[in-house]
């Protein structure tokens, strides 16, 4: 074999090898998929702060007992998965914290988003300053 040859065929395999790689090293369309998911539903518990915040201030300086909408606080936010339905879980932890919750399909890539999320349990951890008797 001429070394012309050898070296076109050299180059072919390299790039071959690379492109392999890179699908390797991002997961190919798949994990971009998941990737995007993983974001909606991220975007959908930062927007659910803004419905808690809301109802707490206007309903009584308490964090509400659920995301339901209210007169006072009406946000067009989704209140559960687009992917699989689930509804997001918000949890009230004391008097000014609570978490909304979802199932990630990825959360530790998460994790660097936010400091305040917990990957293992797939919630946003939020603290609220409430004024007591107002």
């Amino acid at each position: 074999m001429r070394p012309d040859r050898i070296a076109v065929w050299g180059v072919i395999a390299l790039s071959v090898g690379l492109v392999g790689l890179a699908f390797v090293q991002v997961g190919g369309p798949q994990a971009g998929r998941m990737e995007a998911r993983d974001e909606a539903r991220f975007g959908d518990l930062l927007a659910l702060t803004s419905v808690v915040t809301c109802k707490a201030t206007t309903e009584g300086n308490v964090l509400p007992d659920d995301l339901s909408p209210s007169t006072s606080c009406y946000y067009d936010v989704r209140r559960t998965d687009p992917y699989t339905g689930a509804p997001y879980r918000y949890e009230v932890v004391d008097r000014e914290e609570y978490r909304l919750c979802a199932e990630f399909e990825d959360a530790a890539r998460l994790s660097r988003r936010a400091g305040s999320f917990d990957p293992e349990t797939g919630c946003l951890y939020q603290q609220i300053s409430l004024t007591p008797g107002e």
